[in-house]
């Protein structure tokens, strides 16, 4: 028995020890409310809790910290003191002195900061009185998105009106740059969340020698989830002022689209000009679409004067075209509308015009056992110019094909066709209108032979292990009767279908290796070299990059390729040489490298004979930290000069950006600066959503 005694006695003090070191918790009865501290009592009359030392309190996904803090079940009502500390979510408010009514979620804070994570927003105040879960009014405050306690930029205002789920609204506001007060806004709001929010977005500026000082002020409008606007006032001191619009919206089945417009008083041409652009692709069904472009200006040398921001001030043609596509699962049927402005006409009355285009193509498919397939293109348009032939054109190619299958190591294609136009003319050579009809039927056949010849060899390297070299050698024939189309009027390089009897033959060449990837093993292409050549028996050719044909016998050797320095880096180049004069006819080398860390450079020279010769490249490093650096140039050899130049550098801090960039081009040179504050100015319109996440949010859809 004392033996038992004893150790009941044991027991009772092992568990009791435990309980004298640690804390004191306390759940107030009908709340769900949990208090620890170091020492708590209870008031036997109204019930308060009072705790000292390390409290700590949690309610319904909210934690608090303090030296002190009191609480009265009765009313509700939580009072705490000394280094305050309150976590909501990743919220986080901190303060002196906290009363707080849990039930209505109204409270004071002194001497507060308040965290709010989704967009790195500091906010300080004198007081903060909070009116709910997600709306609070801040005294004598200020706000950054830097690190205290010396933060780059504050906003000072008298009061400001934050709503966690929306915007802060401040009053008589000073824009300070760490302690030097330099501007005066009398009232300003923007957004505290990263969610697409309405709003002002910090102003551009900027200088151009032939727009003169320029100022934009972008206004974001978040229309609904699925829709959102940017209105830009364009201030120009030599142009006058513009009014600019992009408007964004998303619809049911990937369906999408923009409106962009501009429109402006131009002071030095005296008249109003603008631009109207417009992007939709309707998916009616998975088999039924709907797209169209629209480009309309008021007069054709609108976008050499204002479409720098756009990047369209060299834009040769302007293109409105609405398309729509039908699909069946061995036919598409598609109906095309172009109506087009050639800026490098005189005027547009020879421009040509297509009102509409209906095709009907048919991929190709087995006639029977045998294997034969057939496959059609055909099409009817109806052209229309002011100056020129205008009319319609009926156009059939029905084409049957033989496949053999392979013949060993070869695989060989046959076919057999023809082209079918039929024509009805409109011209006014002389002011009398003159109307003709006519057609032809073009007979073409060709054939195939082609193989593919590989081996695999076993390097051992450290990073590469094993190469695959592949050689597929081709050879082709195309036979088309000649037949004078003079008397046919010429709308594209279809109405002109030229006397073949030709042989092409060529070999692709193709580098692949395996590498060691770590504990693991890729597989990387290295390089790819196709080299093409034809030789006319008789007959003529066409060659639509150099768009000459000097009766020779042979073609223009055709050198294409592409070259894999490493992971980053690829070379290519893409020529025609001609083997008879011995000189290039096209040339078109190019670099790219992209470190995958922000380092970007690409290169490329551009030759086509007697024709056009220049040099374009691209540099942007990240390298100089916290510095991006970018340079993009144009040189025509053919003028001896550059013609376009953009120097770009962009200084990011950890709580603020400024883009700094100079354009200089012929004829117009502008500077513009663009100054971003992080989580404050930073462009609500690069935030736009994507279709899967429309739904989720609720998105409602248009119809």
């Amino acid at each position: 028995m004392k033996l038992l005694r004893l150790l009941i006695l044991f027991a009772c003090l092992t568990l009791l020890t435990p309980a004298l070191s640690q804390a004191e918790e306390s759940t107030p009865p009908a709340s769900n409310i949990v208090i620890k501290a170091d020492k708590m009592s209870t008031d036997q009359l109204d019930k308060t809790i009072t705790a000292t030392g390390n409290v700590q309190m949690t309610w319904i996904g909210i934690s608090l910290t303090a030296d002190r803090a009191s609480y009265d079940p009765g009313t509700k009502m939580l009072n705490a003191s000394g280094n305050v500390v309150v976590k909501k979510g990743g919220d986080l408010l901190k303060g002196e002195k906290l009363a707080l009514n849990l039930e209505t979620g109204m409270g004071e804070l002194e001497n507060a900061v308040v965290n709010v994570q989704q967009s790195n927003t500091l906010i300080t105040g004198k007081k903060v009185i909070r009116n709910d879960d997600n709306t609070m009014k801040v005294s004598d405050t200020r706000v950054t998105t830097c690190e205290l306690p010396d933060p780059s930029w504050t906003l000072a205002a008298d009061e400001l009106e934050v709503n966690l789920l929306g915007y802060a609204i401040g009053r008589n506001v000073v824009f300070y740059i760490r302690k030097l007060p330099v501007l005066y806004i009398p009232w300003i709001a923007f957004p505290v969340v990263r969610e697409r929010k309405t709003g002002l977005l910090f102003p551009r500026f900027g200088y151009s020698s032939s727009r003169g000082a320029q100022a934009d002020i972008p206004l974001y409008w978040n229309i609904a989830p699925n829709q959102d606007a940017m209105i830009d006032l364009d201030i120009q001191t030599k142009r006058g002022v513009g009014t600019g619009l992009e408007y964004r919206y998303l619809r049911r089945r990937g369906s999408e689209g923009n409106l962009n417009g501009y429109l402006i008083y131009d002071l030095l041409k005296e008249r109003w000009r603008g631009q109207v652009a417009q992007n939709h692709k309707e998916i009616l069904a998975a088999d039924l679409n709907f797209r169209s472009t629209v480009n309309l200006t008021t007069d054709r040398s609108f976008l050499s004067d204002f479409g720098e921001k756009s990047g369209d001030y060299n834009r040769q043609t302007n293109d409105t075209i609405v398309n729509s596509l039908k699909t069946w699962q061995h036919y598409a049927l598609n109906a095309n509308l172009r109506y087009s402005e050639d800026y490098y006409a005189s005027d547009n009355s020879r421009t040509l015009q297509t009102l509409p285009e209906i095709s009907l193509s048919a991929v190709r498919q087995k006639l029977s056992s045998a294997p034969l397939y057939f496959d059609l293109d055909a099409s009817a348009a109806n052209f229309y110019r002011q100056t020129g032939a205008s009319g319609q054109r009926l156009m059939a190619f029905p084409r049957l094909t033989l496949v053999s299958g392979t013949l060993g190591q070869l695989s060989a294609t046959v076919y057999a066709g023809a082209h079918l136009r039929g024509y009805s003319t409109q011209s006014t050579p002389s002011g009398s209108p003159n109307k003709r009809e006519d057609g032809t039927l073009l007979p073409e056949a060709g054939a195939t032979l082609a193989t593919s010849l590989s081996r695999v060899y076993d390097v051992n390297g450290t990073s590469l292990v094993k190469v695959r070299h592949e050689l597929t050698p081709e050879l082709s024939y195309r036979y088309a009767l000649e037949q004078d189309q003079s008397r046919f009027p010429l709308y594209d390089y279809n109405d002109r279908l030229i006397h073949q009897n030709i042989f092409y033959y060529g070999v692709t060449s193709h580098l692949g290796g395996k590498f060691k990837n770590g504990e693991s093993y890729e597989y990387r292409d290295i390089s790819r070299i196709s080299l093409k050549q034809g030789y006319s028996i008789e007959g003529t050719r066409r060659d639509l990059l150099t768009l000459v044909d000097p009766g020779h016998r042979l073609t223009d050797l055709i050198l294409e390729s592409e070259t894999w320095l490493n992971p980053q880096a690829k070379l290519t180049f893409d020529a025609r040489y001609d083997t008879h004069d011995n000189r290039f006819s096209s040339a078109a080398p190019g670099l790219e490298f992209n470190d995958k860390r922000g380092s970007i450079l690409s290169a490329g020279y551009r030759m086509s004979r007697d024709a056009l010769e220049y040099m374009e490249g691209r540099v942007s490093t990240k390298a100089f930290k916290p510095w991006t650096f970018g340079f993009t140039t144009r040189y025509s050899f053919d003028r001896s000069g550059f013609l376009e130049s953009i120097y770009s550098a962009e200084y990011r801090h950890q709580c603020w950006s400024v883009i700094l960039a100079l354009h200089d081009r012929l004829g117009s040179h502008s500077f513009t600066v663009n100054f971003n504050l992080s989580g404050i100015t930073d462009n609500s319109f690069n935030r736009f959503p994507q279709q899967d996440q429309l739904k989720p949010n609720g998105a409602t859809e248009l119809n």
